[in-house]
C-alpha cells in the first residue's frame, strides 16, 4: 500500500507569534495618546484625562510615557498647565501649540473634617503623592472618590493615603485619620441689581 502524501503547503502565511504582555509603547512620533495602553486599574488615557489632567495627582503608572498629551509630556510641544475642565481636548491638527483655554470657575469643593488624631487606617488603598496640608490632601482625595484618608503634617513627604477601610484604626502618634466631606458647587455670584 502507498504511504499517503504530504499535504501541500499552506496558501496562506503562518500566523504571527502572540503579542508580548507588556505595553504598548507610546508613540514615536507627534504628541498622541496610546489607545490601547492601560494602567493596572483598567485605566486608559481617557480616564487619566478627565480625572488628572496634566497627571499630577496620581504616581506614575505608565500614563507618563503612554498619555503625552493627556500628561503634557510631549517632547516637542511645551508643556502647559493641565486644564481643570473634565473633559479632555484632542491635540491640535497643526504641529504648532494652542494656548490653554480660559479656566472656568472650579464646580466642586472638597472639605475635611478630622475623624481621629494619633490613627492611621485599618487598611490603606492608595497613596496618592505628596501634598504640604490636609486641606489639599483633603481635595485630591475627594478627587480620586476617597471618602477617608490619612495624612502626617509631620512629615508630608509619607503622602496622602486613601483608605479602603479606617475602622478599626491602627494607633499611629504621626497620623491623623480624616473624613472627606462631600463637595459643595461652588456658588457663582448674582448678577448686579438692574
Amino acid at each position: 500500500s502507498a504511504s499517503p502524501s504530504p499535504p501541500p503547503p499552506s496558501a496562506s502565511p503562518a500566523p504571527p507569534p502572540s503579542a508580548s504582555p507588556s505595553p504598548p509603547p507610546p508613540p514615536t512620533f507627534g504628541c498622541a495618546d496610546s489607545l490601547s495602553w492601560e494602567d493596572a486599574w483598567g485605566d486608559g488615557c481617557d480616564w487619566y484625562a478627565e480625572h488628572d489632567p496634566g497627571c499630577t495627582t496620581y504616581s506614575d503608572y505608565g500614563q507618563q510615557s503612554n498619555c503625552p498629551s493627556t500628561c503634557g509630556t510631549c517632547s516637542s510641544v511645551p508643556a502647559l498647565p493641565p486644564p481643570p475642565s473634565a473633559s479632555p481636548m484632542p491635540p491640535p491638527p497643526s504641529a504648532s501649540p494652542s494656548p490653554a483655554p480660559p479656566s472656568p470657575p472650579q464646580p466642586e469643593t472638597y472639605t475635611y473634617e478630622v475623624r481621629q488624631e494619633n490613627a492611621e487606617c485599618a487598611n490603606q488603598w492608595m497613596n496618592l503623592g505628596e501634598y504640604a496640608s490636609a486641606e489639599l490632601c483633603s481635595l485630591a482625595a475627594g478627587a480620586a472618590g476617597c471618602t477617608t484618608f490619612m495624612f502626617s503634617s509631620a512629615y508630608t513627604s509619607w503622602g496622602c493615603r486613601c483608605c479602603s477601610e479606617p475602622d478599626p484604626p491602627k494607633e499611629h502618634s504621626l497620623w491623623t485619620l480624616y473624613n472627606v466631606l462631600p463637595p459643595h458647587p461652588s456658588a457663582s455670584p448674582s448678577p448686579p441689581p438692574p
